[in-house]
């Protein structure tokens, strides 16, 4: 039985929603945190082929995405735009570099403020590699494991983001009225964009997947910073408890944090717990209330809960619960 034609699928979300970004990426499941006040909205796009899919995203505040691509497919993935370089995995990535990640890698990503639009390509390998050899005569040299990031040049960079940013307009102007040769065409447009991106990037020296000790092990006590500081998240930010847990001086954990996010682990904690109370609130029960949810997370004065949760989000807990 043939497969079902690709189709095209857009979706915003107007005012921050955990729950609603989980599955931004097809097949995987992104956690995402606000770390920015103001009003949120994101515009999420996909292209689903009978081998592979592209999705896109475009935010207007920075967030801290955390996750693991689908199993068994490798993701291709670039900021499309991005003012400033984005934190990722350890490692500060800049506009116009290609990251390609092997089979059921993770990622943490942090852009920089301002608007920021992705784009990740999910594909198997062999599907990829047949379409390099096809494409520019030779396999790619793609990790067997980890990830690895390259610079583009501004034209390859280029083409890639007009690629991308073409096929979902392409799509969209179609609106479900496409014939099988269009659907066809346009999947072999966004595979040769990709394709031509990395080939373009990978003829230098390979720089070893996952980056380099020292980004490896950066990223890995953020990552033991967040597991503790998520089993505290109903009591008090204690910086010097932190740091012994982690047997690191407190000043190397506020640049740590301020690197990976943005801001200091005091205000990691606060805003951890402000956005769970957030999600608490809009996927509330009957019977909860804002006073009962603020202090499930560690809030005991509920004027001052509501004013940080006002400042960062941009309505009254009150207004949440209702929505």
């Amino acid at each position: 039985m043939n497969e079902p034609m690709a189709p095209y699928s857009r979706f915003v979300v107007d005012g921050f929603d955990a729950n609603a970004l989980l599955g931004v990426v097809r097949d995987t499941r992104f956690e995402q945190r606000l770390l920015a006040a103001g009003h949120f909205r994101a515009c999420v796009q996909r292209l689903v082929f009978p081998r592979f899919s592209l999705d896109s995203g475009a935010y207007t505040l920075p967030i801290f995405a955390s996750g693991c691509f689908a199993e068994g497919m490798m993701a291709l993935a670039m900021a499309v735009a991005c003012p400033q370089p984005m934190w990722a995995n350890g490692r500060w990535i800049g506009l116009g570099q290609v990251m390609v990640f092997a089979e059921d890698t993770e990622l943490n990503v942090r852009p920089s403020p301002g608007g920021w639009q992705w784009a990740v390509l999910l594909i198997p390998r062999d599907v990829l590699q047949r379409a390099a050899l096809l494409r520019v005569g030779r396999e790619l040299r793609l990790p067997q494991r980890g990830w690895y990031s390259r610079p583009v040049c501004p034209a390859d960079a280029g083409s890639l983001c007009y690629g991308v940013n073409k096929a979902l307009a392409d799509a969209a102007s179609w609106a479900g009225m496409v014939t099988p040769a269009q659907w066809e065409a346009l999947a072999d447009f966004v595979l040769s964009v990709f394709v031509d991106a990395v080939s373009a990037s990978d003829t230098g020296p390979e720089r070893r997947a996952g980056g380099t000790w020292m980004e490896r092990h950066r990223d890995t006590l953020v990552r033991r910073a967040e597991t503790y500081l998520k089993a505290q998240l109903d009591r008090p930010f204690d910086s010097r408890a932190l740091s012994l847990a982690l047997g690191v001086g407190e000043r190397q954990l506020e640049r740590l944090f301020r690197d990976a996010f943005g801001h200091g682990p005091c205000q990691w904690h606060q805003l951890a717990r402000l956005n769970l109370a957030r999600s608490a609130l809009q996927h509330s029960g009957e019977g909860d209330s804002v006073t009962e949810i603020a202090g499930r997370f560690g809030f005991s004065h509920l004027g001052r809960f509501s004013g940080l949760y006002r400042n960062v989000f941009g309505e009254c807990p009150r207004d949440t619960l209702r929505y």
